[in-house]
């Protein structure tokens, strides 16, 4: 029998660096990335106390220009995108016409005519194909900036006097926002965005300059204690937050109104792609909900456990973990009852079910 091709992993610009560091590179949404170079707990805490530098261009970027691009976004999105202030950045999710989703992505606006949208790592394609077959109707023009930039995310509380240290010219820039600026002659983007809760920065590089970067902030951060961060960190990080993960919190299967990033959907839109359906299922007694849990007892509640309330199975666990800023168990629930803050629900972990209470997100302000 003829053998299987097996399609090769894809690598960013810095795979060699992160190989000589000594990370411990994984397969992840088609990609070999690093997941930890030191220890998760290590990488976690080194971003909560000081700052981290992450790799982040697995992650694509795609331009959508035209006459109409804020009124085409506006439709994609539920979150409001038109008439909001150049330069900033709006976190939203993209639907289907059935109100599931297609993705979480940060559209940026440089003006009413020029935005550009990031997709997660394991939805590039579908995104861009997504917005491709929506833009027939709009005059827009759609191109993907994948093969030829990479991505950098500085986090951590002393993210901003390090990059200040780099690029003076940021003093200014306020989160969820960004600005052009260049290196060594060549465009950049420097944007106040990240997903670690922390603080911090994201840069926008071609790929040639995407080393020269990550070299840079890696010796000038030195006296900043500065760290590279894998994956890992970067998964504990967003969970302390309360922030979703595609393919976990929402999905092609959990509609956006159905978990934590339902405070995106703006119902006081005119209309956006999914809100006719999104508003059916919002008077479904079968709508979900999504929430935040700590566990009172021993136990980690990893993705799937069954949750329980009153030896009734309610849900199912889409994240979990142990929290290295709180030192407890955390985890977010997709359930198919309305709970509150403060009550006890029961997760399934092996033959033991564990107690655990309601919490409000984010995690990390129980500290």
């Amino acid at each position: 029998m003829e053998q299987l091709k097996t399609c090769p992993l894809k690598r960013t610009v810095l795979y060699e660096k992160h190989a000589l560091l000594g990370a411990k590179l994984v397969e992840f949404a088609g990609w070999q990335m690093p997941v930890q170079y030191t220890s998760l707990i290590q990488e976690h805490l080194a971003v909560r106390q000081h700052v981290g530098i992450f790799d982040v261009s697995h992650m694509g970027r795609i331009l959508v220009q035209g006459p109409e691009a804020e009124r085409f976004l506006d439709y994609l999105c539920t979150n409001k995108i038109a008439d909001k202030s150049n330069f900033s950045a709006t976190y939203t999710v993209l639907c289907r016409e059935d109100g599931y989703c297609v993705d979480d992505v940060i559209v940026y606006k440089q003006d009413p005519h020029h935005f550009f949208v990031i997709a997660n790592a394991g939805n590039r394609q579908k995104d861009l194909d997504h917005l491709k077959k929506e833009a027939q109707a709009f005059t827009v023009e759609i191109q993907d900036r994948y093969d030829t930039e990479g991505i950098l995310a500085i986090q951590g509380p002393s993210a901003h006097p390090l990059l200040l240290q780099l690029f003076p010219e940021a003093l200014n820039l306020k989160p969820m926002h960004f600005m052009m600026a260049s290196y060594r002659d060549q465009p950049i983007i420097l944007s106040g965005t990240g997903y670690t809760g922390a603080g911090g920065f994201e840069i926008y590089a071609p790929n040639g300059l995407i080393p020269q970067l990550w070299d840079l902030f890696l010796t000038e951060g030195k006296s900043y204690q500065i760290q590279p961060i894998g994956l890992g960190a970067r998964d504990t990080l967003r969970l302390e937050m309360g922030y979703a993960l595609y393919g976990h919190e929402i999905s092609e299967s959990i509609a956006p109104i159905e978990s934590v990033s339902a405070w995106t959907v703006k119902w006081d839109k005119k209309d956006f792609l999914g809100k006719e359906a999104l508003q059916k299922l919002q008077q479904k007694e079968t709508k979900r909900s999504e929430y935040g849990i700590v566990l009172s007892d021993k136990g980690i509640a990893r993705e799937g456990y069954e949750v329980f309330r009153e030896d009734k199975k309610i849900g199912t666990v889409t994240s979990g973990t142990m929290s290295p800023s709180l030192q407890k168990a955390i985890a977010i629930v997709l359930v198919e009852e309305r709970l509150q803050e403060g009550d006890y629900v029961e997760v399934q972990i092996r033959q033991q079910r564990v107690k655990a209470q309601v919490v409000k997100l984010p995690f990390w302000k129980l500290r």
